[in-house]
C-alpha cells in the first residue's frame, strides 16, 4: 500500500492500529513530506520525497512493489529504504522489525477511524467541487493539475446556521441579506492551485494578506415553500502571500453566485451553491519558472509548481447535515 504523510496522524492512539502505522511511517521519514510504500503489517519498504524524473515514479513504485513481493507480510525485519531525491540522493537506510501481527481490514465494534474529527450534531458539511474553463469557455479537459480541478470542504457550524435563520425570520420582507460569515465560508474555499495558497488562508506556509473588495449574499424565500429560499452573491477577493526562498503568490477570484438554501427550524437541510466568474492566480519564483523549463516537475515536488493561470472557472458546494455516525452532542 501507499502512504502519504498526513496531519491526520495527530488523532491516531499509539496503541491503535493506525497509531502503530504511523509510528513507523514518521520513525522513518525523510522529510515533513513525502510518499510510502508498506506492506500489510505497517513496515515500511521505501520513502521518498522527491524524484529525478517522470519516469523514476513508475521505477520506485516498481521498486516496492518488488519488496512487497519478497515480503508481504511483517514476519522478518527488513531495510526501509529513503530517498530524499530517487534515485540520486539516498539517505541512510533505516531497520523496519519484524511486525508479525497484521493490520485489521476494520475497525472493531464501537470504534472508528481516528481520521474522523467529532462534529457536534447538526454540523452541515459541505464538498465544494472547482474547474477551470478553456480558452473557448468549457470546462477544461485536464483534471490533473491543481490550478485546474480542486475539491475541498468545509463544515457550516449550528451556531452559523442558527444566525442565518434568524436573519431569514423576517422572510416576508422581500430580498434578504445574509450573515457575512456565510458569505465569507463559502468564498474561502472556492479557490483553484495551491491549497497551501488561498485568498483567504487562515492555515499555510506563507503569510497570507487578503483583500475582500465584495463579499454579499442575499435571500429570497421561493414562492409557495416555507422552507425554501433561493439564494444570489457576488464576492471578490485578492490575497496575497509569501514564503522563504523567495516564493509568493497572488490569486483573485472574482464570482457570481446562485442555488437555494433549505431550512428545517433554525437549522439547514441542505443547501447547494453554484458560481461563475474568473481567477488569476501566479505561484512560484522566477527562479522554479526556470528550472522548470529543463527538469522535470518532480523533481522539485516540497517547492511546488510554479504556476500562471487567468482563466474563467466553475464551482459548486453541496451541504448536507453530518451523517447521525460522524456527529456527536455537546453541550
Amino acid at each position: 500500500m501507499l502512504g502519504i504523510l498526513s496531519m491526520q496522524g495527530k488523532y491516531a492512539r499509539p496503541e491503535d492500529d493506525e497509531g502503530k502505522v504511523l509510528q513507523s511511517i514518521y520513525r522513518s521519514k525523510v522529510d515533513y513530506q513525502g510518499t510510502c510504500v508498506l506492506n500489510s503489517s505497517g513496515q515500511v519498504f521505501a520513502w521518498v520525497t522527491m524524484y529525478d524524473k517522470n519516469k523514476d515514479v513508475l521505477d520506485f513504485l516498481d521498486r516496492g512493489l518488488k519488496r512487497f513481493r519478497d515480503h508481504p507480510d511483517g514476519k522478518q525485519a527488513i531495510m526501509t529504504e529513503r530517498y530524499f531525491r530517487f534515485p540520486s540522493d539516498r539517505r541512510e537506510d533505516m531497520k523496519d522489525e519484524a511486525k508479525p501481527q497484521p493490520i485489521a481490514e476494520r475497525h472493531a465494534e464501537g470504534k472508528h477511524c481516528p481520521g474522523w474529527v467529532d462534529l457536534p450534531r447538526g454540523t452541515v458539511v459541505a464538498k465544494v467541487i472547482g474547474r477551470a474553463l478553456d480558452k473557448d469557455g468549457k470546462l477544461s479537459a485536464r483534471m490533473v493539475n491543481q490550478e485546474d480541478f480542486a475539491l475541498d470542504r468545509f463544515e457550516v457550524s449550528v451556531a452559523m446556521q442558527e444566525k442565518l435563520a434568524k436573519a431569514l425570520a423576517n422572510g416576508d420582507a422581500g430580498r434578504i441579506k445574509l450573515p457575512d460569515d456565510l458569505a465569507r465560508l463559502c468564498m474561502a474555499h472556492a479557490f483553484l492551485g495551491n491549497k497551501d495558497a488561498g485568498p483567504m488562508s487562515k492555515v499555510s506556509v506563507a503569510a497570507v494578506v487578503s483583500d475582500v473588495k465584495q463579499c454579499e449574499f442575499s435571500a429570497q424565500r421561493v414562492k409557495g415553500s416555507t422552507s425554501l429560499w433561493r439564494v444570489e452573491g457576488k464576492t471578490e477577493v485578492v490575497g496575497k502571500g509569501g514564503s522563504g526562498g523567495g516564493f509568493g503568490f497572488r490569486n483573485e477570484v472574482k464570482l457570481a453566485w446562485e442555488g437555494f438554501i433549505e431550512m428545517d427550524g433554525k437549522h439547514m437541510k441542505r443547501f447547494l451553491l453554484a458560481a461563475r466568474g474568473t481567477e488569476k492566480f501566479q505561484y512560484g519564483s522566477e527562479g522554479l519558472k526556470a528550472a522548470m523549463k529543463i527538469h522535470d516537475e518532480v523533481k522539485f515536488l516540497t517547492a511546488g509548481r510554479y504556476i500562471n493561470m487567468d482563466c474563467g472557472v466553475r464551482y459548486g458546494i453541496i451541504g448536507e447535515p453530518v451523517a447521525a455516525d460522524k456527529g456527536k452532542d455537546r453541550k
